[in-house]
């Protein structure tokens, strides 16, 4: 293996570490490439948050005290006896995407662009949506997204007044399926899009 010669200076105090390192591992050299190992295996081991974490990290804070942990069978039986027609007041009162998107972009729903606001929804139930997956496809006509649950019908249902909601807010034409295990979006750009 080729070697490089380095030459530089260091505090006294990493001075005497290198030191006291150099009597465990023999020379100032092994001590640094075992340090340098170190770093860039700690690099790979701890590798930055994604936009769901750092959005939970900063929420966190605040919501921590409300945060209640439900195992999904129980969400699912609590879903199965659920009165459909509150959830649906409570969408149309709080319109709880409208302001996952607003609070995320830091202005108002109808000053998102088309792609912000597919990002928002996207964005949205990674963080907060029952979802299992969320799939996105973007065609020269209209956005598709997917998204799969197993946690029912009326989770379905849920979801799909929440978009239709969001997309009556935001006006935007769109069509809205669902099923036991999913639900689906289609979202049509404007011609300014």
């Amino acid at each position: 293996m080729k070697k490089r010669r380095i030459n530089t200076t260091i505090s006294q105090e990493h001075y005497t570490l290198l030191k006291k390192h150099v009597g465990e591992h023999g020379t100032q050299q092994k001590v640094l490439e075992i340090a340098i190992e170190c770093l860039e295996n700690n690099s790979k081991q701890y590798s930055p948050l994604s936009i769901e974490e750092e959005i939970w990290m900063r929420i966190g804070r605040e919501i921590k005290d409300l945060l209640v942990i439900f195992n999904k069978n129980t969400v699912r039986m609590l879903l199965e006896t659920a009165d459909i027609e509150r959830f649906r007041e409570y969408i149309n009162d709080q319109k709880p995407l409208e302001f996952t998107c607003e609070w995320y972009y830091h202005k108002p729903l109808k000053e998102l662009s088309l792609q912000e606001f597919v990002d928002g929804i996207i964005m949205g139930m990674n963080i907060l949506g029952p979802k299992d997956t969320i799939n996105h496809i973007e065609d020269d006509n209209y956005h598709t997204i997917i998204i799969t649950n197993n946690l029912g019908i009326n989770m379905a249902k849920i979801m799909a007044m929440e978009f239709e909601s969001l997309f009556k807010s935001y006006d935007v034409k769109s069509e809205i399926h669902f099923s036991k295990r999913a639900v689906f979006l289609k979202i049509f750009k404007r011609s300014n899009d």
